[in-house]
């Protein structure tokens, strides 16, 4: 190979690098998103973005039941309790002992109300009645029995009357006597399941279907204070001032449509016939089985809370997606609304200023209401049916758990350095762990020993692609609590080598031209073969990275490109090498570049097949003893800038005065594209070998022409190889 020195171009475009590149990385963990993203046990995320110890969210009593609907003061520090699935009424008293009050025939009590003096009103469903049982400890009595089947809300009036809201048919009633009830709200929706009155002595409704709030003077006008987006009007709460807080939501159906969580059963569903239940009694009841629609509601998609000024002036203060806000109620200095989740089992209190404090977790309960009574605040659940006490001291211990840290690449743990505050009598300890699935499980190191005492301490938990801290924090004293504020985690991550994808090659000739400059002096870019023009039509689309941009031809010029990246970010540069094919020793063509693409000059390359060899190094990002390379070889290819040959170009005159032109085509490295044929000034013709196949490096050709007249005549053939080299021969010969 006589030929070795190289005019060698880069294109000024390199690949776009990562982000950023590895070296010391950071994780910190601070303010109210980042701790929501973790688990808390005991532990509150407060409204300035900390977390401290939560109050004490006290089991006040389990009486054994799956569901706890209502609740009611009973007047003497203690309440009643609305359950279900059994239809028992229980009393529970100061000191969280439970008794049974009324067993109702229908198993869901979901309404309680006591009147001033005393008397207990139970709503029973899903046949639909009011008792009223005398003093809270008399013999029950059916006190209003209306035709709907359900028994949403009872709320005592300030003239001793009852509102009664109702469903399958929403309405309101007004009763004001045993069996003495007006219709007072006949709507169109499905269900009214929430009552409140304002300070003006407005009755405010909330329905399933459309999730509208209704309005309902004192002289019985009603109207539509709102009408929200969402299905659900769950629960309407008035503060001291006359502001409403009013909490809504929204469920999807399989079709992906909102419906209501009080959809209407089937015919057989339940079977629950008052004739039926009457006959048959006890025994129907505990058969049935029946729950309202609210046990059988799907998740919802979305859960509102909308604040009311005083003027009825709307706006959004909360929107959660993927959770149903259960329950609403004031805090005891009607400073703060306390509200209940249902899938994240989560208290929140958001204040006067709308911040949010995430208070404590029920664990596996969902809350279904609050009453503040006896100097504390209770909350009651289902699921199972508890009363739980929010004390005003902290917890004594309590933990939060970090999200996942995905490093992707597994890593060195440097240290874990935190801010907050310890005051006397309280701690905070630290302890980490790795693993190397995306969720922790039993493949992850134990949780280490704890760190403590510091602010800054060196990480043991092994080198894996994933990690995750916890929080420990005590305190001796319930005034008192430690704060957490930031968390900081270094690491680095292992260094990976780049990885370098397949090598291709433009068509010869074909290349990308940059800032509207010739790529260099003295091309024939604008002298292209036909099968060119194909080319660069179809490499106008081309989306490959390397090869985007404006292309452009000069057949001398052969362009190489790839893709690369690096798992850790690192920029790259590449050092590219060319041989021939039986060659043992690299020729360099380029070091250090950061291009991803090469154009070499292959008029200063003998004719043969040869290999390039693109090397990708991350030496930028790395000190010496870390940085890593990797290879890749293309496949081989061809330089080929020797036109072909044509030999023996033989024209026979035959007797008839027709002419045979025969002749060959051989190429040493490429195959034949092309042969054409011009008699004298006529139009070239394109030309089929013998063996009508243009497929290898010789090609043999004999035509037949028609008789072309007296005289003299020039036969010329052109002819081309694969890579556009291009050769003619004529003959001239005579006709007479």
């Amino acid at each position: 190979m006589a030929k070795h020195a190289l005019v060698v171009i880069f294109l000024i475009a390199a690949l776009a690098s990562a982000a950023r590149a590895d070296g010391v990385r950071f994780w910190k963990i601070d303010g109210r998103k980042d701790f929501l993203g973790g688990e808390t046990e005991g532990v509150s995320i407060l409204a300035d973005e900390s977390l401290s110890l939560a109050p004490e969210l006290k089991r006040f009593t389990e009486p054994g039941v799956p569901f706890i609907w209502s609740i009611a003061p009973d007047g003497k520090g203690g309440a009643y309790l609305g359950t279900g699935h059994e239809g028992l009424v229980l009393r529970v008293n100061v000191n969280g002992d439970t008794s049974v009050v009324y067993d109702a025939l229908e198993p869901e009590v979901m309404a309680l109300a006591v009147a001033p003096n005393g008397d207990l009103f139970v709503g029973a469903s899903p046949e639909g009645r009011v008792y009223r049982i005398p003093g809270g400890t008399g013999q029950a009595e059916v006190y209003f029995d209306p035709e709907e089947k359900y028994i949403w809300k009872i709320l005592p009036g300030p003239a001793g009357e009852l509102f009664v809201a109702v469903g399958f048919k929403g309405k309101v009633y007004k009763v004001t006597g045993s069996h003495r009830g007006s219709l007072i709200l006949d709507s169109d929706e499905n269900h009214i399941i929430s009552l409140a009155l304002d300070r003006k002595g407005n009755l405010l409704a909330g329905s399933s279907g459309s999730a509208l709030l209704y309005q309902i003077d004192a002289d019985g006008g009603v109207s539509i204070v709102y009408d929200s987006p969402l299905n659900d009007m769950r629960s309407i709460v008035v503060d001291s001032d006359n502001n409403l807080f009013v909490v809504a939501f929204e469920i999807k159906s399989g079709n992906g449509q909102g419906q209501n969580m009080f959809s209407q059963p089937s015919d057989t569903d339940g079977q629950t016939g008052k004739n039926n239940q009457e006959q048959e009694g006890q025994e129907l009841k505990r058969g049935m089985i029946l729950r309202p629609p609210s046990v059988r509601m799907a998740p919802p998609t979305n859960s509102e809370i909308y604040y009311f000024d005083q003027d009825r002036f709307v706006t959004r203060i909360w929107r959660e997606s993927g959770d149903a806000i259960m329950a609403l109620g004031l805090s005891e200095d009607n400073q703060a609304l306390f509200v209940a989740s249902k899938d994240k089992r989560s208290l929140y209190k958001i204040d006067r200023r709308g911040e949010l404090t995430l208070i404590n977790k029920f664990g596996s309960s969902e809350a279904t209401g609050f009453l503040y009574t006896g100097g504390r605040t209770l909350i009651i659940t289902g699921n199972p049916g508890q009363v739980h006490s929010l004390e005003k001291g902290y917890s004594l211990k309590g933990t939060f758990t970090s999200d996942v840290l995905p490093a992707g690449i597994p890593a060195q743990w440097g240290r874990l350095t935190w801010m907050g505050e310890v005051p006397s009598g309280t701690k905070l300890s630290f302890r980490t762990r790795s693993g190397n699935t995306d969720k922790p499980d039993t493949t992850w190191s134990p949780w280490s020993s704890p760190m403590h005492g510091v602010a800054e301490e060196l990480i043991s938990s092994p080198a894996r692609r994933n990690f995750q801290w916890r929080v420990e924090m005590e305190t001796d004293n319930p005034s008192r609590t430690p704060l957490l504020r930031e968390v900081t985690v270094s690491y680095l991550r292992r260094n990976r080598p780049p990885m370098i994808s397949p090598v291709r090659f433009m068509p010869q000739g074909l290349y990308i031209k940059q800032n509207g400059a010739p790529l260099a002096e003295g091309g024939s870019a604008k002298k292209y073969p036909q099968e060119v023009a194909q080319l660069m039509k179809g490499a106008s689309n081309d989306t490959d990275k390397p090869f985007q941009g404006k292309k452009e031809y000069d057949r001398r010029f052969r362009m190489a490109g790839w893709n690369a990246n690096d798992a850790n970010g690192d920029q790259l540069r590449y050092s590219i090498y060319y041989r021939g094919i039986d060659e043992s020793s690299w020729r360099t063509l380029r070091e250090k570049s950061k291009t991803n693409t090469v154009i070499f000059d292959t008029e200063n390359i003998a004719d043969g097949r040869y290999l390039l060899k693109v090397v990708a190094f991350d030496s930028l990002d790395n000190p010496a003893d870390r940085a890593l390379c990797s290879e890749r070889l293309s496949a081989p290819f061809f330089v080929d800038n020797t036109a072909p040959v044509i030999r023996d170009l033989v024209v026979d005159s035959q007797a008839d005065g027709a002419v045979v032109v025969s002749f060959r085509v051989e190429d040493t490295t490429t195959r034949i594209e092309r042969v054409e044929l011009t008699l004298d000034s006529g139009d070239a013709r394109p030309m089929s070998p013998s063996d009508d196949l243009l497929d290898t490096t010789k090609e043999s050709f004999r035509v037949e022409l028609a008789k072309p007249g007296k005289g003299e005549h020039t036969v010329s053939v052109q002819a081309w190889d694969r890579f556009f080299n291009r050769t003619t021969a004529r003959n001239t010969f005579q006709v007479d």
